[in-house]
């Protein structure tokens, strides 16, 4: 996976960046190997993203980001991202109509929710969350 492909709200571990002529302008931002990243915001059109590194705020152009590769932390994962399993809903990264969307459905932050067979269920009701929706909830193993 490359940076640019990345939900907002999660954080990521730097594996590589691949060679070419921005790689230097990349590491003197600090995004190095085996330095942890998180995604902040996208803007309103996709590009560019801002980025938290090393406790500052970045921004890098999707043709930038997708030259660094990434693995995601185990500690926060997107709802589209999680294998099956229990999880508890750690955060919802959406501004007030999005939290109150979601929040009809049963996810909130705190609620356990279960993954079994690609399908969602929250107190043993099957959910039917759409991919967009999906990237803006983080999850964690419950």
């Amino acid at each position: 996976m490359t940076l640019d492909q990345v939900p907002e709200c999660t954080k990521v571990k730097i594996l590589s960046i691949m060679d070419s002529n921005i790689r230097n302008r990349i590491l003197g931002l600090g995004i190095v190997p085996g330095s942890v990243v998180e995604v902040v915001r996208t803007s309103p059109m996709g590009d560019p993203r801002m980025y938290r590194v090393f406790n500052k705020t970045i921004s890098l152009r999707n043709s930038e980001a997708n030259l660094v590769e990434v693995e995601l932390l185990n500690d926060s994962i997107p709802l589209i991202f999680a294998s099956d399993g229990e999880y508890i809903v750690e955060k919802l990264c959406g501004g007030r109509m999005f939290r109150v969307k979601v929040e009809k459905l049963g996810v909130s932050v705190g609620v356990k929710l279960k993954i079994s067979n690609g399908e969602l269920y929250i107190h043993e009701k099957k959910v039917v969350i759409g991919s967009g929706m999906k990237r803006k909830i983080i999850l964690r193993r419950g």
